[in-house]
């Protein structure tokens, strides 16, 4: 069986712009289980729940010990409240080593003043070697330029010191994680993803 693909996020702000339906939770779910299987623990933060059974698929390497390491919250209310709960929660577990908020802002247009006050906020309220994951819808691209991808506030979180990276498929259905620059090519299968 080939070794599973994973990356070291370490310590690591990045906003994931997401473009389309190509797989930003899940993304976002293999992160997790990396951070699980090196050890640490995940708070998943989101108004909704992943879907079970892609849930499902991709945490059946982990076992029930190791399962119980990820710890859901939901969004909903204010966003500061959302995030003086992750703050505490990320203060009171031991070796959080990922947070990931997944579907915080509005899916199209500018992303909420509150919102991204509560996020920047949240970046320099965690420990400096917990990875902070926001997965976010990308913008919409009205400029007429072929750029892959067009993350929304890419200003705001460059001055905040996040990465800016992008999800996106081609024309051929290849999925596309570009890294500040460095585009992997690869596709998802059951278990995540394959570059």
């Amino acid at each position: 069986m080939a070794e599973r693909w994973s990356l070291d996020v370490s310590g690591k702000r990045i906003h994931l712009s997401v473009r389309g339906g190509c797989g930003g939770t899940t993304f976002g779910l293999h992160t997790a289980v990396s951070e699980i299987q090196s050890g640490g623990r995940v708070l998943w933060a989101s108004p909704d729940m992943p879907n079970a059974s892609r849930f499902s698929q991709l945490f059946s390497s982990l076992n029930i010990v190791e399962s119980s390491r990820f710890h859901a919250l939901n969004l909903i209310g204010a966003m500061d409240r959302c995030v003086d709960a992750i703050v505490e929660a990320e203060r009171s577990l031991p070796r959080v080593g990922l947070i990931v908020l997944d579907d915080w802002c509005t899916p199209t247009g500018r992303i909420e003043k509150d919102h991204m006050d509560a996020v920047l906020d949240l970046a320099k309220r965690i420990d400096d070697s917990t990875t902070l994951l926001l997965i976010t819808k990308s913008g919409t691209n009205v400029t007429g330029d072929h750029e892959a991808f067009r993350a929304r506030s890419k200003t705001n979180f460059e001055k905040a010191q996040f990465e800016i990276w992008g999800l996106y498929a081609n024309e051929r259905g290849e999925i596309h994680l570009d890294m500040n620059g460095e585009v992997l090519i690869g596709k998802i299968e059951e278990s995540g993803f394959v570059f």
